[in-house]
């Protein structure tokens, strides 16, 4: 069977309406999962995620807790369908994994698979970004396509770790290796948020990911979100969210979202993970 044929099955509807959908919290002890999601000043939602192994302790311990985002994009046709289907094909991407193989290759190879599935079935009529990653034990392994973002916060810092695929950040690099522009210049460009990479696009050669594990340290905090929290938080606010238990921490995001009270507010949605450590007694 091709990884095309075992990563795009039967579908099944992942995205939620409401605004806040209630995750099972994890059995096991070193993990803690919160998420958010709204629909924001759109019409419909056209976000999708999903969360495995969060309430099962032994998939936990074998396989890890895998967390993917996609943002459907909302300038092309049937978005939530593309961000639906992407994160059903991850999830199965995720459930292919063999640990004795190479992660970041598989993950890398599967992204590309998932992309052209995408592809095929929308004859690039669609498409949506998308990040995910996979804590296994104390090891974290990430993969992004487009303008969602992963952010990590350790100790007092909050820090980007995936680079978002806009022609922004394409001009940025610009300036860094040969090209000096005006950040200005740069920043008001018409097509400074245009998208250089995504899923569902004809051959899709751009996938920002880990190249090996990193380690996480107790009392660090994953963020995965769309850009309806990343574009418009600031780096401090999303700090002190992440700084709060899972759960309320997205709670505070989406008040903090709320409060903007952005007339083009886009659809938000977000998943936190804090890893800690076991406590005594716990198993």
């Amino acid at each position: 069977m091709s990884m095309f044929d075992r990563l795009f099955g039967r579908a099944r509807r992942v995205t939620e309406d409401n605004a806040t959908v209630e995750l099972p919290k994890p059995q096991g002890p070193a993990l803690r999962v919160g998420n958010v999601q709204g629909v924001g000043a759109r019409e419909r939602q056209e976000d999708s995620f999903a969360v495995c192994n969060v309430s099962d302790p032994e998939a936990l311990e074998r396989a890890g807790l895998f967390a993917v985002v996609a943002d459907g994009m909302g300038g092309m046709d049937s978005g939530n369908e593309a961000s639906e289907a992407a994160v059903e094909a991850m999830v199965q991407l995720f459930r292919s994994l063999l640990e004795e193989g190479d992660i970041p290759r598989q993950l890398r190879e599967g992204a590309l698979a998932v992309s052209d599935g995408i592809f095929q079935r929308f004859q690039g009529r669609s498409g949506t970004t998308v990040v995910a990653v996979r804590v296994l034990g104390d090891t974290l392994h990430w993969l992004s396509v487009g303008d969602s973002a992963i952010f990590l916060k350790r100790g007092e810092c909050v820090f980007q770790l995936n680079r978002e695929h806009t022609c922004l950040n394409d001009l940025y690099l610009r300036e860094l290796h040969q090209e000096p522009i005006q950040r200005e210049r740069a920043e008001q460009d018409e097509d400074a948020r245009r998208l250089t990479a995504f899923v569902g696009m004809d051959r899709l050669n751009q996938v920002d990911q880990s190249l090996r594990p990193w380690r996480l340290q107790p009392g660090d905090v994953v963020l995965l979100c769309s850009d309806g929290i990343s574009g418009v938080l600031t780096v401090p606010e999303l700090k002190e969210a992440m700084s709060a238990p899972p759960d309320e921490g997205c709670r505070l995001l989406e008040t903090m979202v709320a409060e903007k009270n952005l007339p083009a507010q886009d659809n938000y949605t977000g998943v936190m993970i804090a890893y800690q450590l076991k406590q005594t007694g716990e198993r």
